[in-house]
């Protein structure tokens, strides 16, 4: 997905539920592991819509991040920040700090290059490097949501989005059935969390198979699947 495109899809104002989750989660008054037992979905899911709806409220104000990171060392309060920027507080935070439990050990300069290579396609190991970590802890940070970066799913992640396998992602996308990917690094094509979204949004949902929530792009598929595992 180019980057124009990823800004303009991020730039559509979020739910309000998904705000409440976010605002919660920056208060530090929900795990997501409570999210996902109280909406009754895969951990991951949590994990994509927390980043795709914390993206949504920084894009607005992406020019001004670096603005706020001025002010805050300049001893303005995030409150007044906020109040300037329209904005609450806990997304002055969220864009200057990450999740909690973030440690923002890198300059401001440097987190903002790692986000604009980010979300260009770069690499994990460069943009792990921009901000002066190792590729294994930034990608530990993006898989446990303390990262304010938006997260890429990869084919393992998919897999377990959908109950499929490896083997079953590759397929599908080697036969076109899945969006291209956004990009690779290495050997591994990457999906934008909204990439994936839109596609099941524009299909009208998938198939799933009422004893074992395996989901499938087809009848046929799920018709298979039952015979031969119910």
């Amino acid at each position: 997905m180019h980057v124009a495109l990823w800004l303009d899809e991020h730039r559509a104002p979020p739910l309000q539920k998904h705000v409440g989750m976010v605002l919660r989660r920056m208060r530090g008054k929900v795990r997501i592991v409570d999210l996902a037992a109280e909406l009754g979905v895969a951990h991951s899911q949590v994990q994509g819509l927390l980043h795709s709806t914390a993206m949504r409220l920084i894009v607005p104000h992406l020019d001004d991040v670096a603005a706020w990171a001025r002010a805050r060392a300049g001893g303005i309060g995030d409150e007044s920040i906020a109040e300037l920027a329209r904005t609450s507080p806990e997304v002055i935070r969220l864009a200057l700090d990450g999740w909690p439990g973030h440690d923002p050990s890198a300059s401001d300069a440097q987190v903002i290059e790692a986000y604009t290579q980010w979300i260009g396609g770069a690499p994990l190991a460069e943009v792990a490097a921009i901000i002066g970590t190792t590729p294994r802890r930034l990608g530990r940070e993006l898989d446990e949501g303390k990262s304010s970066l938006p997260r890429r799913l990869q084919s393992l992640d998919l897999a377990e989005r959908f109950g499929w396998n490896k083997a079953t992602v590759t397929r599908h996308r080697r036969a076109g059935l899945l969006p291209s990917p956004d990009g690779r690094d290495g050997l591994s094509y990457w999906w934008w969390v909204a990439t994936i979204e839109q596609w099941e949004s524009g299909r009208g949902g998938l198939h799933s198979c009422p004893s074992c929530r395996a989901q499938y792009l087809t009848e046929t598929g799920l018709r298979g699947h039952i015979t031969r595992e119910h």
